[in-house]
């Protein structure tokens, strides 16, 4: 399954929601503030740093969004949990 993320990324601070585009239909991807700090440059970021940076924060996690788009049901809401974010 393909999946192309929108440039259009809302936060409110504790979660950033970015919709994708794929085979199905699009989804709305959700990604908790506990995931970003999985990437060792965000570990300890503030909320409005975290929505200033989140374009880079999307594409940083866009691989494990995309792996688990793979799983997803047509059309449901994915979260993207800490469990699922390996920082390389």
């Amino acid at each position: 399954m393909s999946a192309e993320f929108s440039g259009d990324i809302g936060g409110d601070g504790e979660v950033l929601y970015v919709q994708a585009a794929t085979d199905g239909g699009p989804v709305t991807c959700k990604v908790p503030r506990d995931t970003v700090h999985v990437i060792g440059l965000y570990a300890d970021a503030l909320g409005r740093e975290i929505y200033r940076d989140r374009h880079q924060i999307i594409e940083k996690l866009a691989p494990f969004l995309r792996a688990k788009l793979l799983l997803a049901e047509t059309g449901r809401p994915i979260e993207l949990l800490p469990s699922e974010v390996r920082e390389n």
